[in-house]
């Protein structure tokens, strides 16, 4: 192999980990649904990039967010923790769904779970209002990510994207790159 061809790969390989390359679209069948009424909504709990799960919730009248997550929880084996601070809303802490394996970002990375919700499955906006205060509509999409966090705490992952490792998997994936270029002279 070319060692030009081989150095471009590892740097290819690492921008595309770092930039979270992946679709930002949801596939396959639902795991099931809860609520009843006229209007239904699509909820992903994303744990990495090909471990996520969708679910639906129906609803007459006007729902939020929580509304749909406390049904599912309560309907089926999504188990939601969450915290209730009265005034200020929900507090999604953790989600666990069979099957559901969140990414292992390495020691001393903060993780956690970010809210996105969208009229479509394409594109995405942060959940900044809180689960507890958005209002669901017909057909919208909702999802939960698991992510790590920067330094201002901003999500470094958003919906259907590769989760990015820690800084120190990156060194290592280059070091590997480069002593495989190494090896081949």
């Amino acid at each position: 192999m070319n060692k030009n061809y081989l150095g471009l790969l590892v740097v290819v390989l690492n921008l595309s980990i770092v930039a979270g390359v992946g679709a930002a679209t949801y596939t396959g069948g639902v795991e099931y649904t809860a609520g009843t009424g006229s209007n239904q909504a699509t909820i992903a709990i994303d744990f990495d990039e090909d471990n996520y799960f969708l679910f639906t919730y129906y609803w007459d009248g006007s729902a939020t967010g929580w509304d749909a997550l406390d049904a599912l929880d309560q309907t089926g084996a999504l188990d939601v923790s969450a915290t209730d601070y009265g005034a200020w809303g929900m507090f999604v802490d953790d989600l666990d769904y069979p099957g559901g394996l969140e990414f292992d970002y390495g020691g001393g990375v903060n993780t956690g779970w970010t809210y996105y919700f969208g009229t479509d499955n394409e594109n995405w906006l942060l959940g900044s209002d809180g689960i507890s205060f958005h209002e669901l509509s017909n057909n919208s999409w909702d999802s939960w990510v698991w992510t790590n966090y920067d330094a201002s705490w901003a999500a470094v992952r958003g919906p259907g994207q590769t989760p990015v490792p820690e800084p120190a998997s990156l060194l290592l994936l280059s070091a590997g790159g480069l002593f495989l270029r190494r090896r081949k002279r």
